[in-house]
C-alpha cells in the first residue's frame, strides 16, 4: 500500500472508526470489557471511543479526578515514587537534546504538575508553562508552580485545544504530553494544536506506557480493564510504530526515542514540520504479529499468577 495511503488509514484507525477495517480480538479469558479492534493495514489497536473530547473531559474531572483524591490513598497520582521517576527520566531524556539556552515551554495536561520539578531539577533555563483541564488539580498545581517560577509562567485551565486560542499559548521552543494521549478521544486534533503552538523546527517531548510488541512487564489483566468499558478513558494502546505514525500524519518528525532499551515507558521526541511539505514516514504493525503477541502475553500473564 501506499504511504499516502496508509496515512489515510492511520488517520481512520484515530478516529476510531471499525467498519469493515479492523478485526475485533478475542481474549481467551475476560481481559477487556471494551471490544479491542486491531487495524488490518496498520496494526493498531484500539477500542473504538464513542464520545467527544468535551464528554472525555468531563468524565475524567468529574468521576476520575476530584476533590475525593487522597494521594495518600491513591495509587494513580504523580506523587506515586514509580510515577516521580519517570517523569525524571522523560526530563533526563529530554534534556539531551536542548541546547544551552534558555528554553519557552509548555506542559499540556500537567495534572499534579510534578513533571515541572523534574525539569527544573535538570535545567534552570526552562521557562515552563502549562495547561490542566481540571478546576481542583489546576489550582493546586498553578500555586506549586509559582513556588518555583514566581510570576514568570502562563497558566491555562482548559482544555488543550483550546489553549493556544487564547494568542498566548503559542511560539513555544519545546511542548510536552506525558502520559496523556492514550487517554485522549480525539488524539488527532489534540496534536494539531500543540503543533499549532510550536515554533518552526520546536519540539515536542512525548510519553507513554507501551507494552504492545514489548517484553511482558505487566501482567495483561492489569492493563486491560475488565471490570469497567475504558473505551472512552483509555481508547489508544500503542506500540512505538503506531504513536510515531500519529506523530507523523499530524506534521512531526521522529528524531529521537528510547526504543533501543524497548521499556514499558515509551519516550519520543519530535520536531514540528511543515504540514505542506512533510511526508509522513509510516512503519505498520503486523497483525499477525499482534495477535502472537497479546495470545503469549494473555498466556504467560496467567501462568505467573498462580505464583503471586
Amino acid at each position: 500500500m501506499k504511504k499516502n495511503l496508509l496515512a489515510n488509514e492511520i488517520e481512520l484507525d484515530f478516529n476510531g472508526i471499525t467498519y469493515n477495517r479492523t478485526n475485533k480480538y478475542k481474549f481467551k479469558n475476560k481481559i477487556s470489557k471494551s471490544p479491542l479492534y486491531i487495524s488490518k493495514k496498520t496494526g493498531t489497536i484500539f477500542h473504538s471511543p464513542s464520545i467527544n473530547s468535551a464528554q472525555s473531559l468531563e468524565i475524567w474531572t468529574k468521576k476520575i479526578y476530584s476533590k475525593k483524591i487522597n494521594p495518600k490513598k491513591n495509587e494513580y497520582t504523580a506523587e506515586n515514587p514509580i510515577m516521580k521517576s519517570r517523569h525524571y527520566y522523560a526530563a533526563l531524556f529530554l534534556n539531551q537534546y536542548l541546547n544551552d539556552k534558555k528554553i519557552e515551554f509548555c506542559d499540556y495536561g500537567s495534572g499534579e504538575g510534578n513533571f515541572a520539578l523534574e525539569l527544573n531539577r535538570v535545567n534552570k533555563k526552562i521557562n515552563f508553562n502549562f495547561t490542566e483541564n481540571d478546576p481542583y488539580l489546576y489550582k493546586k498545581t498553578k500555586a506549586r508552580i509559582f513556588k518555583i517560577y514566581k510570576k514568570n509562567f502562563l497558566s491555562f485551565n482548559g482544555s488543550i485545544e483550546d489553549a493556544n486560542k487564547t494568542n498566548k499559548f503559542n511560539n513555544f521552543d519545546v511542548c510536552s504530553l506525558i502520559w496523556t494521549l492514550c487517554n485522549c478521544v480525539e488524539p488527532i486534533k489534540v496534536l494539531n494544536a500543540i503543533h499549532g503552538s510550536l515554533k518552526d523546527g520546536g519540539l515536542l517531548l512525548i510519553s507513554e506506557s507501551s507494552r504492545i510488541l514489548v517484553p511482558f512487564k505487566k501482567p495483561i489483566y492489569n492493563f486491560f480493564l475488565s471490570e469497567r468499558d475504558a473505551s472512552n478513558i483509555h481508547p489508544w494502546f500503542f506500540s512505538f510504530n503506531s504513536l510515531s505514525n500519529l506523530l507523523e500524519i499530524c506534521g512531526f518528525s521522529i528524531v529521537a526515542s528510547n526504543r533501543y532499551f524497548d521499556e514499558n515507558d515509551l519516550v519520543i521526541i519530535a520536531k514540528k514540520k511543515n504540514k505542506k511539505s512533510h511526508v509522513p514516514k509510516i512503519n505498520i504493525d503486523k497483525i499477525k504479529d499482534i495477535k502472537s503477541f497479546l495470545k503469549d502475553w494473555e498466556k504467560n500473564s496467567f501462568f505467573l499468577k498462580k505464583f503471586y
